[in-house]
């Protein structure tokens, strides 16, 4: 299973594109419903990339900090993956569940994208409708899927710093999400 991952990875031309490419290998690895990735920027992690979410999901993650409570929040802090088999029962979620259940999920799964000098790049997440914990088997491949992900978005940024990446893509999703969003209550 990792080998198509990392193929499919290589594959694509330029960073967006391998930024989709990352989401969507995890969210098939895991069979989620729901995913998200975040990138680096000033000690902050910034929404880029996500499947199945609505606007006020993507407006209440635009930006994260250590601080903040939620899953990807731990991630950044302890830079280590945080596994959640129930939101509704990790006493550090329990203001952030309202917001889980009107998004739809039940447990998530964040994993850090590290490079080998631990320089953080961004977080992968998983949302899944029902309590679930992914198998040792799938977050060991995704250990080692982070890893090259990290590594090759590195390097297809060449010498473009990735705040100023994660700015503009997270902008754009933003936008994206927001036109949808007016667009589906104009034809209701």
């Amino acid at each position: 299973m990792l080998v198509p991952m990392q193929q499919r990875l290589i594959a694509a031309p330029d960073f967006e594109k391998a930024t989709w490419v990352i989401l969507d290998d995890v969210i098939a690895l895991h069979g989620a419903e729901f995913g998200s990735l975040q990138f680096s920027a000033g000690g902050e992690l910034l929404l880029v990339a996500q499947r199945g979410f609505q606007l006020p999901f993507l407006q209440q993650f635009r930006r994260i900090d250590q601080h903040h409570d939620c899953v990807c929040g731990r991630v950044l802090r302890l830079r280590s993956t945080v596994v959640v088999p129930d939101v509704e029962k990790d006493p550090e979620l329990l203001p952030l569940v309202a917001i889980a259940r009107d998004a739809g999920f039940r447990a998530v799964q964040s994993t850090p994208l590290l490079l080998r000098d631990d320089t953080l790049v961004g977080v992968v997440s998983t949302h899944f409708a029902n309590v679930h914990a992914p198998t040792p088997v799938e977050m060991r491949i995704l250990a080692e899927y982070s890893a090259i992900a990290a590594q090759y978005l590195h390097q297809l940024l060449r010498d473009d710093l990735l705040a100023e990446r994660a700015e503009t893509m997270c902008r754009k999703l933003y936008r994206q999400s927001a036109r949808r969003t007016h667009a589906m209550r104009r034809k209701r």
